[in-house]
């Protein structure tokens, strides 16, 4: 189950756009509910927000936690490395 430190810590990154995200990553790995269809996005959501607990639910919200993560500090480093020492400031 997600807790509440969870919750807090992937909605800095996640906000609200992440449902989508996690309906492809539970498609690509073939997961269905339990009527053999995608799971609905109020399920998805009720899994983050801690209400119901479901494995592979809470893993691909997770995974698409760390997609965005490795994305964010991956456009982080390019930034810094296009800027390198010619930042305001870095002669002073």
């Amino acid at each position: 189950m997600i807790t509440i430190q969870q919750r807090l810590a992937l909605k800095k990154l996640l906000k609200g756009d992440y449902i989508n995200d996690v309906k492809a990553k539970l498609a690509e790995r073939k997961v269905v509910s339990k009527h053999n269809t995608p799971y609905s996005d109020k399920m998805i959501s009720h899994v983050f927000n801690g209400r119901y607990e479901n494995r592979d639910i809470e893993f691909a919200i997770f995974d698409v936690y760390l997609d965005r993560k490795e994305k964010r500090d991956k456009d982080e480093r390019w930034k810094d490395d296009i800027l390198g020492d010619s930042t305001p400031g870095a002669d002073e």
